[in-house]
């Protein structure tokens, strides 16, 4: 019988962390709960203490991101000292995120359909935006719900390319993403 060493600390979220790297490396069809557990060194009966299957894993995965996600645009939201400045700051605040973690990146938008309209961190973008634009423009509800969408539009496109070589400078990131949001209109 193989031995298996004893496992302390969050348990949940390490199988999450190990599981979005093996679900990178060899796809998420390859991934069993056995093999999770191996590649977490405990035993293979230890994953179902959190996730009942594959599929519940695969969910919980997705809710650990989205909630990250969330909380930091959250926490963005509360830090940001002129307010005048909360959609730059959201927006490098999700392109950072993504950088930060490009396996929730390629998790969330390659693998699984996301419904923005009930998706929480689109949806505290959106009443973010909503609160700005109606303070400072006078547009239509309509044109505020195409701005909006052209903004999460942006910053997702830019999460995915700053990570091509090349086309941002990596050593200052965070001054360069700031440069090319500030330099669009909202």
């Amino acid at each position: 019988m193989e031995e298996k060493s004893y496992h302390h600390g969050n348990l949940k979220n390490e199988l999450i962390e190990k599981g979005l790297e093996y679900i990178d490396r060899y796809g998420v069809e390859s991934l069993s709960m056995r093999k999770l557990a191996k590649a977490v060194g405990v035993s293979s009966a230890a994953p179902y203490a959190h996730f009942q299957n594959k599929e519940a894993f695969l969910i919980a995965v997705w809710e650990y991101i989205t909630d990250q996600f969330y909380n930091r645009l959250e926490e963005t939201n509360h830090t940001c000292s002129d307010k005048d400045r909360i959609l730059i700051d959201l927006g490098k605040c999700y392109v950072l995120f993504f950088y930060e973690n490009p396996l929730y990146y390629h998790f969330l938008f390659t693998r699984t359909d996301i419904e923005l309209s009930k998706y929480k961190p689109f949806i505290l973008f959106e009443d973010i935006a909503t609160n700005y634009l109606n303070e400072h423009i006078n547009i239509g509800r309509d044109t505020i719900r195409s701005r909006i969408l052209a903004l999460w539009s942006m910053v997702h496109g830019l999460a995915q390319l700053v990570t091509v070589k090349g086309v941002v400078d990596k050593e200052n990131l965070g001054d360069e993403v700031e440069k090319i949001l500030s330099s669009v209109s909202f």
